[in-house]
């Protein structure tokens, strides 16, 4: 008998990625979105267990005990302690795995282009967003307080996806008034009718446009009473926005044009962390950069947003690190 010897890359480390870890990855994220449509993991984190009552809901919930993210007792199945991290950390597998999947799947026919023009999927983004944004309830409470603490105002949510953060901050901030705007018409339409249902809508109002600071003011502007805007608020939009134009202190001081009594600002955004390998950097940093580098978008650093705060007179009342990549500031002037 001829002894068999394993084939070993000459330079595999501990820290590489497998070929298992990437097909068996893209097959666990497709089940955990999955699971998140038909609203798993809001009822595991909320402490109840599952009951699958098909037979392709047996599947993915043997595939997500298989994978080490649930345990079954019984009939039903209950959350394990790495299921937990991975519920409360969908969002950012929704923005890989849906929201932008278009885009990397034209990589194939732009081998000879300088960048691809995003291609996303606006829903599952939108969602994926204000699931990121919402992950760390601690965050929102503190921008909640702040807001509640001033005068009565109105804070509007620049880039505002599904308005999952505005309803958030509704219930947070009660005497505060709330607008959101994005440029997606149809998640702004969806989003609307999820407000009216709650029963905010005298409380929101959500508008379709851009948030990008031109010569010339966007309609939506026309329609709003800008004077009465105390806090701007803007979540994962700021570094595209800024790489579009001229710079992040050319955006901020186009809505503080826009907003001349605007006194907060609250800004969560990616920070750039760059390494040699994947492995180095936090998880879903290498995606977040690559995604931007193949789109043409810049993204910024912590030093180039502090100084762009700095020199338009905006002080950092709280600095939030959250999954070390994303920041949320709150920004105050006199």
């Amino acid at each position: 008998m001829t002894a068999v010897t394993p084939l070993v890359h000459p330079h595999a480390g501990i820290g590489d990625f497998t070929i298992r870890d990437v097909i068996e990855g893209q097959t666990a994220g497709q089940l955990i979105v999955a699971a998140d449509d038909w609203g798993w993991w809001t009822t595991l984190l909320g402490g109840d267990t599952i009951a699958p009552s098909t037979g392709i809901q047996q599947t993915v919930a043997h595939g997500l005990v298989r994978a080490g993210f649930l345990a079954r007792r019984g009939h039903r199945y209950h959350l394990t302690h790495t299921g937990h991290d991975v519920g409360k950390n969908r969002g950012f597998v929704r923005c890989a795995v849906r929201g932008w999947e278009p885009t990397f799947r034209r990589l194939s026919g732009a081998a000879h282009d300088e960048y691809i023009p995003a291609a996303t999927e606006p829903g599952e983004v939108a969602r994926a967003c204000t699931d990121i944004a919402r992950r760390r309830p601690e965050i929102f409470a503190t921008i909640g307080a702040s807001i509640a603490a001033g005068t009565p105002g109105c804070t509007i949510d620049l880039g505002c996806a599904d308005a999952g953060r505005v309803q958030a901050l509704a219930g947070l901030a009660p005497r505060e008034q709330f607008l959101g705007v994005d440029i997606e018409d149809e998640v702004i339409d969806a989003a609307t009718v999820d407000v009216a249902k709650l029963g905010l809508s005298e409380r929101i109002t959500l508008l379709p446009g851009s948030v990008q600071p031109e010569p010339q003011p966007p309609a939506w502007l026309g329609k709003i009473d800008r004077e009465s805007v105390t806090t701007a608020m803007s979540f994962f939009l700021l570094h595209q926005l800024a790489s579009d134009g001229d710079g992040i202190a050319a955006v901020l001081r186009g809505w503080m044009e826009w907003f001349p009594n605007v006194r907060r600002l609250v800004i969560g955004d990616g920070y750039l962390l760059e390494a040699e390998h994947w492995t180095q950097q936090p998880w879903f940093s290498p995606t977040y950069e690559i995604y931007h580098t193949i789109t043409g978008v810049r993204l910024w650093t912590q030093l180039e947003y502090e100084r762009a705060f700095a020199d338009l007179g905006w002080s950092v009342t709280r600095r939030m690190e959250d999954h070390t990549m994303l920041v949320t500031t709150i920004l105050e002037r006199g």
